[in-house]
């Protein structure tokens, strides 16, 4: 299996039942990192390991989009949008929402396409800064990144995945883990 691109960058913001509300998206996928961070306990006995525990503790996920446009960004970050002037208004006192977010890969397996959903169950993004450079002689392409916490929602839930064999079907499915169910 081949891992050969990522599109589809989509949230869905959390209630207080953490049930998502409706389908977001946030520009063109660049890249995006998870990092975990696992409990680890073993237990030793008779001179080997006879138990162990590796469950999930927390995590980072880091996404990196083509297009740092305030008016998508904000809500993601819990900042106000001017919907008359649309100017981005950020107070110390804005929270960023409880967020599902999910994206689709693509993959080669066997010489097949397919086309994998990653979902995250409960993330929390937060603002940052880009660094930011003069044109030299040269032209260079920069990008912003945001990253966010990965947790676990009351459930225990905290990561779905599903691999699919057309891009469509893997698409339908993102939306409806980020759409409510009436």
């Amino acid at each position: 299996m081949a891992r050969i691109g990522l599109k589809n960058f989509r949230y869905s913001e959390l209630d207080e039942n953490e049930e998502v509300s409706t389908p977001k998206t946030l520009g063109k996928a660049i890249d995006c990192k998870v990092s975990l961070e696992l409990n680890s306990a073993e237990l030793y006995a008779d001179d080997a390991l006879a138990e162990s525990d590796y469950t999930f503790n927390k995590g980072t996920v880091t996404i990196t989009v083509d297009d740092d446009d305030d008016t998508v960004l904000a809500p993601l970050l819990g900042h106000e949008v001017d919907e008359e002037t649309q100017e981005i208004i950020r107070k110390d006192t804005d929270i960023a929402p409880y967020v599902a977010f999910g994206r689709i890969l693509t993959k080669i397996v066997g010489g097949v396409y397919k086309y994998k959903v990653e979902f995250l169950s409960k993330v929390k993004f937060k603002d940052t800064m880009p660094d930011e450079t003069t044109k030299g002689e040269s032209i260079e392409f920069s990008t912003v990144s945001i990253e966010g916490s990965v947790m676990k929602k009351k459930n225990g839930e905290w990561s779905k995945t599903k691999t699919f064999t057309s891009y469509d079907d893997a698409s339908e499915y993102l939306d409806s883990l980020l759409t409510k169910t009436v």
